[in-house]
């Protein structure tokens, strides 16, 4: 089961990234959610980044949310 506060298209800002220390600070919105098939393996959350053309995977430890939402028109 996923966090409440990151559900699709929620605001978030990147708390950590120790491979891409440069996202960093940076804002995104909550694009893709993993569904892990045992409870070992930790959801992930593909985020649209500002100003980027990708989706970047991150666990729920390295992002947090902002409490705003994006609209899905924004994206699609």
């Amino acid at each position: 089961m996923t966090d409440d506060a990151l559900h699709f298209f929620a605001e978030v800002r990147v708390a950590s990234c120790p491979s891409k220390p440069e996202l960093e600070g940076m804002l995104g919105a909550v694009l893709g959610i993993s569904e892990p098939r045992d409870t070992e393996t930790p959801v992930d959350y593909g985020v649209m980044l500002d100003d980027c053309d990708r989706l970047v995977s991150f666990r729920r430890e390295q992002i947090a949310p902002t409490g705003r939402d994006r609209m899905r028109e924004d994206y699609y």
